[in-house]
């Protein structure tokens, strides 16, 4: 757990000095919402199944935007040998890098949130059970795509083979994500919880895989 912690709180030092992953992830949710809403125009993006999957679909991007980023950084400075070496190094680099990346992504999303429920002018029912939804939805995003990262990290074409191994695993997080919180912006608290409830499953199951998975594929 010391090793967790000392990793989240390098990756969040390294990106408070260069936070052109954050800032990047952040510009891309409200340009893609913004765009998605005029493809589909102002009145169907206003509904709240699809103002929901235009959300979670641009916060799945800026997630893999920001993973990407931050195992690049690795990369560069060639920091990846040297913390996988330590003792306790792989699980420490999973569970630092799940831990560094929520807090980052909870940022980005509550303004890309902010952001569609200002611009596609939203209901909004159930405040406290959207932010429920959206933090077990944000905590099930980095384990699957930090995995994925993983896998391809030493392959030239990461940057394509990334999103087509992770999304495809991220679907059923995606639909959970995008009926909670349709279900809390029309007032549905029942609803809500529920799929709160599945994300927070999601994220249990993830990470535990992750910890069993990540280590024979650094190796």
């Amino acid at each position: 757990m010391n090793r967790i912690a000392l990793v989240a709180a390098r990756e969040l030092r390294a990106e408070r000095r260069q936070p052109d992953g954050i800032v990047a992830a952040t510009t891309f949710i409200a340009v893609l919402v913004l765009l998605e809403s005029l493809v589909v125009g102002p009145v169907i993006a206003r509904d709240a199944d699809v103002a929901a999957a235009l959300f979670w679909i641009a916060l799945a991007f800026a997630t893999i935007l920001t993973t990407m980023r931050s195992f690049d950084r690795e990369l560069e400075d060639d920091a990846l040998d040297a913390l996988v070496a330590l003792p306790g190094g792989r699980d420490a680099l999973f569970g630092g890098k799940v831990l560094a990346l929520t807090a980052m992504l909870l940022l980005v999303a509550a303004v890309g949130g902010i952001l569609s429920l200002v611009l596609l002018d939203l209901p909004l029912a159930l405040p406290i059970h959207l932010a429920i939804v959206v933090l077990f939805g944000v905590v099930a995003l980095p384990p699957v795509v930090i995995v994925d990262v993983i896998l391809a990290l030493r392959l030239r074409a990461r940057a394509a083979l990334v999103p087509i191994l992770a999304l495809p695993v991220l679907v059923p997080q995606l639909v959970a994500a995008t009926r909670g919180a349709s279900a809390a912006l029309v007032g549905d608290d029942v609803g809500a919880l529920s799929w709160a409830g599945l994300l927070f499953a999601f994220a249990v199951v993830y990470a535990v895989l992750g910890l069993t998975i990540v280590p024979a594929a650094i190796e």
